[in-house]
């Protein structure tokens, strides 16, 4: 009798510990949601509603390098497009006058993309581009044009390095100097440097694309038309 009277309290303990762990589970699932979703509220960027009309903004701000830095560096892992401008800004109307398309680089990447592939300003805008003069950021547009930082993370993250510091990047593949940004038509010296102090306005658009998917089937390679997201940051010349 004693034994079982101490076999009944050693399973109404067990059973008393199997609660207590799971409201406990429960409550930390219910704050760390609650945390969440307190960040989320916080950052006003998960509010842009990103349209797909082309030419139009979804939201505009300003913004300095401590916006712009940390969108490059995620625009490789996220897949969007960077694209830089410079205009005149009217802060009353919000409107960009006397603008133009500023190239980052220009690249000397395998030409045997010629003449078949077109940038994204080509596709998009309609711009004749000279032969060599790139205005994006693209991952898709640099894996295409064969750039030697595709294709690994830790290369990207270089070249970008490369870009806002104004350093020369070596081709990791033959040990050459690939593009002294020092020179990059965009600045002169690193961007960083240049642009410490400038204000740019930043608009969040979409644009659509073709992209080729292979599928197992009798209709083998097909083209299919997406939507990808596109941050423009126009340089405020006026400010």
């Amino acid at each position: 009798m004693e034994n079982a009277t101490h076999a009944f309290f050693i399973a109404f303990a067990v059973m008393v510990l199997a609660i207590a762990l799971t409201v406990s589970m429960v409550s930390f699932g219910k704050v760390r949601q609650t945390a969440d979703l307190i960040l989320y509220t916080k950052d006003e960027t998960n509010y842009y509603e990103y349209i797909g009309a082309i030419g139009k903004a979804a939201e505009n701000r300003i913004v300095g390098l401590e916006t712009i830095i940390p969108t490059l560096y995620k625009y490789y892992k996220e897949n969007y497009t960077v694209v830089f401008k410079e205009g005149t800004y009217n802060y009353e109307t919000g409107d960009i006058t006397n603008w133009k398309y500023l190239p980052i680089y220009k690249t000397t990447a395998n030409r045997n993309w010629q003449p078949s592939y077109k940038t994204l300003m080509e596709r998009k805008y309609g711009i004749d581009k000279t032969e060599s003069e790139i205005f994006s950021f693209d991952l898709d547009e640099e894996t295409l044009r064969h750039e030697p930082w595709t294709g690994s993370y830790d290369r990207i993250k270089n070249n970008l390095d490369c870009f806002l510091n104004g350093t020369i990047y070596i081709n990791p593949n033959n040990n050459t100097n690939y593009i002294d940004y020092s020179k990059s038509p965009l600045q002169s010296g690193g961007f960083i440097s240049k642009y410490k102090n400038a204000k740019f306005l930043e608009t969040v658009e979409e644009y659509k694309y073709n992209s080729r998917q292979e599928e197992e089937s009798t209709t083998g390679s097909l083209t299919k038309e997406k939507l990808k997201r596109m941050i423009i940051f126009t340089y405020i010349k006026n400010n």
